[in-house]
């Protein structure tokens, strides 16, 4: 009785396709085809900070929304000019440098998509009593070699050094003026107690014993947006769809972050790293998840852009608030979070056929 009924379906299952495909000539009508679009993309620095980007580039995130993106690095004081200068559509830097700079008088851009929820720079000191029983409140008198001082990174620590009642450069001296490719080598020469440092330079220095990690700045700032994507308003408005694409695919890799390891994620990022070691390259994204960094959807949220603007006005940085709507737009992450959807490969329902069908 059982093999009838399987041997019923199956004739059933044959008189529908040759329907169908007797009437395929009438319905089949071309598919619309997205056009392929180029967006170059500009990083303020090549970093595992910014990973949820190279997870989209590599694993084809991007591909599937069309797009053929490049990404260049260049200098955080060169982001917005390159904006503004038509050198770049799509930014991600420091809020200071791309929203807040007030030397820039080129259109201020906008703020689309997220991708950390926290600071991503350590403090590192070298092995001695500084390494020891590491407190906040015990950085009085001491220095550290930081960034710029209008570094979004910089202005982070400088709120957490006033919320733990110290003031900058009053009780705790802060080198802003030593240029970047120089700032391990006067640490390694004896210049400040501490040093500031992104990933991988911070497990590099910690391989080559320069220094050891004593401190997270974003773990003490909290959730606080210090980086961000921006592009101008007219890109934004002349092809809101690119824009959409783009934050489809950074949701996607954040989401793929979420259901795969650290030692997965190194993988997959290897190719923006080719002169990196994959050891450090994961040490680097173990730490950064262990501390909460990446943001787990592209939405920017009032009260992150605030606690930052905050940080930037009692650095200094800020001569005007800036309202959160005038910078902030909303609908590209809120959309993706709607439609876009990621299951690992391995948890995907099987599909069905004859074969497995027969075979139960």
């Amino acid at each position: 009785m059982r093999y009838r009924v399987k041997l019923a379906l199956v004739v059933l299952i044959v008189v529908l396709l040759g329907a169908a495909i007797a009437a395929a000539p009438r319905l089949m009508r071309p598919a619309a085809v997205k056009r392929v679009v180029s967006v170059r993309v500009l990083e303020s620095v090549r970093s595992p900070y910014f990973l949820p980007q190279y997870l989209a580039q590599n694993l084809g995130f991007f591909k599937e929304e069309h797009l053929q993106v490049s990404i260049s690095t260049t200098s955080p004081e060169a982001i917005r000019a390159a904006l503004a200068d038509g050198r770049a559509d799509i930014v991600i830097c420091g809020m200071q440098k791309v929203i807040f700079n007030p030397d820039n008088k080129a259109p201020r851009p906008v703020v689309f998509a997220a991708a950390a929820a926290r600071d991503g720079s350590l403090l590192l000191a070298r092995k001695g009593k500084d390494t020891e029983d590491f407190q906040w409140q015990k950085m009085k008198r001491k220095s550290i070699i930081g960034g710029s001082h209008d570094d979004s990174s910089e202005i982070a620590l400088e709120d957490v050094l006033r919320r733990n009642n110290l003031q900058p450069y009053r009780e705790v001296t802060i080198y802003n003026n030593i240029p970047d490719t120089l700032r391990m080598g006067a640490f390694r020469t004896g210049t400040g107690n501490y040093i500031q440092l992104l990933e991988p330079d911070a497990s590099l220095a910690e391989l080559k014993g320069y220094g050891h990690v004593v401190a997270s700045v974003g773990s003490a700032a909290g959730d606080m947006v210090v980086t961000a994507y921006a592009a101008l308003p007219a890109y934004v408005e002349s092809d809101p769809e690119v824009i959409q694409r783009f934050t489809n695919a950074i949701y996607k890799a954040q989401l793929w972050l979420s259901q795969h390891s650290a030692e997965e994620a190194a993988e997959a990022a290897a190719p923006s790293f080719p002169s990196l070691d994959k050891i450090i390259l994961q040490k680097s994204i173990e730490r950064y998840r262990s501390l909460g960094v990446w943001n787990c959807s592209p939405l920017l949220s009032r009260e992150s852009y605030e606690r930052f603007q905050s940080a930037a006005k009692g650095a200094g940085e800020i001569a005007a608030a800036i309202p959160y709507e005038s910078a902030v737009v909303t609908s590209f992450a809120s959309q993706a979070i709607e439609t876009v959807t990621y299951v690992r490969n391995d948890e995907q329902p099987k599909k069905k056929t004859l074969f497995n069908l027969f075979s139960r």
